[in-house]
């Protein structure tokens, strides 16, 4: 049963005694979980492609190699090229180049041992036959603990996907009431915690900006996440609003945007005033091009592959155009926060009703029957029997969980409004769940066991989000290694 009642942070009492980044009092060294080190590897988020080893060498990462998922280095098959020489082999990543010692097997095939931080190594045992060294702390885009804070772990593949974890006897102990309860609170603390990653941007940038560049993100996830930031990062709304004129009808300054927002994005190529897709807006950026900011930003930037061509970046982009025209006269943020509050108003005291929470998940649904792009998913492709809305209700139903709740709830602590902050909790306990992902088959295995009762439990997206706050705060700060883990201790403390 949906129930009006703040968010509340049980929690994250306990998780946040288990921090990902611990000082251990035995050798005093920052442990960094493995899997930041591998999205940092399998991403390349390095800031220059022009890398060197300790020794001098220029390297070159050819092909970073495939996720391993079993025994043995972290990336097979990876292609390296190392003063002009081609090598092909495996990576082992580390967080300490010291780390090397304590993997004696499994490595004759290593090419490359990358590794945050040097350390001190032992003196009287010099490492023989190492691989190429390469250590990455100078060359991460950002540092660690921001990167720790901005990778969606979720969206990469599980470290561990045979066994079931050494929580799942304690879970499975638990009633339903009290699992519930579990995975509420964690839904709740996840919220919290995206409200604190947005709260500096909204002091600085303000409500409107961060929202617009967090809906921006949402129409990336997961793949084009970075791509879309950096789109809204170099393209502001105070940008975007004055660069286009305000006497043009609202279907042209669609076009406007539409040209903007692609130009920026690098997805317009060479032929793009020959493509059915660009024709009528290449001619609208060659009016801008001169005037806006310059853009890093390159086809390369974009990835297609295992993407639904509903989901395609050219799509989102169309759809982020007529989003910003629809709203430009009270702004983004006001527009969902007002919506909202009116609906709480009209509802007194009590719940609004499912259909009507329902209906408001669908705040961000965009359909655009004459646009190019609700007929078509590529800039020259087919055209589609009928059109297909630009952001649909499952992606509405996503950025409203992952980008309105958290600033909707900064907006409600700030001005101390309780009810609206009960209210964007009961909008998180409504509606369905999003779709099945891999990180969440895994979890339901991991540490439900696939059990029928215990999977029962997740009843919306608030116990969804929940289990995903759970691997992020536990196991992927263990490697999925249970026998450190504090988590199966915390459900008998804290749930007894």
């Amino acid at each position: 049963m949906t129930t009006l009642a703040p968010f509340s942070d049980t929690y994250l009492k306990f998780a946040n005694a288990c921090n990902q980044f611990e000082v251990q009092e035995d050798n005093h060294r920052i442990q960094v979980p493995e899997k930041i080190i591998r999205c940092i590897w399998n991403d390349q988020l390095f800031s220059t492609p022009a890398l060197q080893t300790p020794e001098g060498q220029n390297l070159e990462i050819v092909d970073a190699g495939n996720w391993n998922f079993g025994n043995g280095p972290d990336f097979t098959n990876a292609t390296l090229k190392v003063n002009g020489k081609i090598y092909t082999g495996d990576v082992q990543l580390d967080t300490y180049a010291t780390d090397w010692n304590s993997r004696p097997n499994n490595r004759d095939n290593v090419i490359l041992h990358v590794y945050l931080w040097s350390g001190q190594r032992e003196e009287n045992s010099p490492p023989k036959d190492l691989p190429f060294q390469l250590e990455i702390k100078h060359y991460l885009t950002q540092g660690i603990l921001q990167l720790n804070d901005e990778l969606d772990f979720e969206n990469y593949p599980a470290l561990n996907t045979e066994q079931v974890g050494l929580c799942h006897r304690p879970l499975a102990q638990l009633s339903a009431d009290k699992l519930t309860q579990l995975l509420d609170n964690a839904g709740e603390g996840r919220v919290i915690t995206k409200m604190k990653r947005f709260q500096d941007a909204v002091l600085i940038n303000g409500y409107e900006q961060t929202f617009y560049r967090g809906v921006a993100e949402a129409m990336g996830y997961p793949q084009n996440k970075q791509a879309f930031q950096l789109l809204a990062d170099t393209l502001p709304l105070t940008t975007l609003r004055s660069l286009v004129p305000t006497k043009i009808a609202a279907d042209e300054r669609v076009l406007h945007y539409q040209a903007l927002l692609f130009g920026i994005s690098g997805l317009m190529g060479e032929e793009a005033g020959k493509q059915a897709g660009f024709k009528k807006i290449v001619p609208i950026w060659n009016r801008y091009k001169d005037r806006v900011p310059s853009s890093t930003l390159t086809q390369k930037d974009w990835r297609f592959r295992s993407i639904r061509p509903a989901n395609y970046p050219y799509r989102r982009i169309a759809g982020l155009a007529h989003w910003i025209v629809r709203h430009e006269k009270t702004g983004m943020f006001a527009d969902f926060i007002n919506r909202y509050q009116e609906i709480l108003a009209s509802s007194g005291q009590e719940v609004p009703g499912s259909k009507t929470l329902n209906a408001f998940n669908d705040f961000f649904c965009t359909a655009a029957d004459d646009d190019y792009w609700a007929n078509h998913y590529t800039p020259d492709g087919k055209t589609l029997t009928q059109p297909l809305q630009l952001i649909g209700s499952a992606r509405s139903r996503e950025i409203i969980v992952n980008i309105g709740l958290p600033i909707g709830l900064i907006f409600a602590r700030a001005g101390k409004l309780k009810h609206l902050e009960m209210g964007l909790n009961a909008l998180f306990q409504t509606g369905k769940r999003a779709s099945e992902h891999q990180l969440l088959r895994f979890m339901k295995h991991y540490i439900f066991g696939n059990q029928e009762e215990m999977l029962r439990t997740l009843h919306s997206e608030k116990q969804v989000q929940g289990l995903m706050q759970v691997y992020q705060d536990f196991c992927t700060q263990n490697q999925n290694n249970c026998q450190h883990c504090p988590f199966p201790e915390v459900i008998n403390r804290y749930f007894p």
